[in-house]
C-alpha cells in the first residue's frame, strides 16, 4: 500500500479515497488489502472472523467469514450542493456492487471530515444485499468515456443513524 495517498498528504477526493481505505485496512487487524490487479471491484478481504465493536459496528449481520470480500467506501460528512451543504454521498459502481452482491461481500461504509488527518466521524459494515436494496430507483447512466456505464449515489445517512455519528470530531453540524 506504499503507493497510497497517506492522511497528512491528500489533494483529490481520489486521494482522500485512497488515504481512508489504506487507513481503515490498516486499523482493522482481520483486513488484508486486495490490489486492483487482483480484484478492481473490492479492496480489501478478511483473513479472520471480524467481529463487530463500538467502533465498526455491523448492521444486518453479527460475525463476518474469513475470505469476505469488503469493498470500502468514504464520504465526507458534509459535501457542497450549489450554495448550500448537504450530507456527503458514497458513489457506487453497478458492475462492482452486482459483483460484491454475487460474491456474498461486504460494503465497510467511512464518514471523514475533509482536514488534514480526514478524521473519521463514524464506519459501519453492511452486506452487499442490504446496500441493493437502498440502491434500487437510485441508479442512473453516465455518459463518456467512463470505466462504469451505470452509478448510484446514497447519502451517508441512509445508512448510518446520524444520532450515532460523532460530531465532536467534526467542524460543523450535521442537519
Amino acid at each position: 500500500m506504499s503507493s497510497r495517498a497517506s492522511l497528512g498528504e491528500i489533494k483529490s477526493p481520489k486521494a482522500s479515497g485512497d488515504a481512508i481505505e489504506a487507513d481503515v485496512i490498516q486499523s482493522i487487524d482481520a483486513l488484508r488489502y486486495v490490489g486492483d490487479g487482483t480484484a478492481t471491484w473490492h479492496d480489501a478481504e478478511t483473513t479472520g472472523l471480524l467481529e463487530a465493536s463500538t467502533s465498526l459496528p455491523f448492521y444486518g449481520i453479527v460475525v463476518v467469514e474469513p475470505e469476505t470480500p469488503i469493498e470500502i467506501k468514504a464520504c465526507q460528512v458534509r459535501t457542497s450542493n450549489g450554495s448550500r451543504s448537504t450530507r456527503g454521498r458514497f458513489y457506487v459502481k453497478r458492475r462492482a456492487h452486482q459483483q460484491l452482491v454475487d460474491a456474498a461481500g461486504m460494503y465497510l461504509f467511512a464518514i471523514y471530515v475533509p482536514r488534514p488527518g480526514l478524521p473519521n466521524q463514524a464506519r459501519a459494515l453492511v452486506p452487499a444485499t442490504l446496500v441493493d436494496e437502498l440502491l434500487k430507483e437510485r441508479w442512473y447512466d453516465v455518459d463518456g468515456e467512463r470505466s462504469e456505464q451505470s452509478v448510484a449515489k446514497l447519502a451517508w445517512s441512509h445508512v448510518i443513524d446520524p444520532a450515532t455519528v460523532d460530531l465532536s470530531r467534526g467542524d460543523r453540524r450535521v442537519e
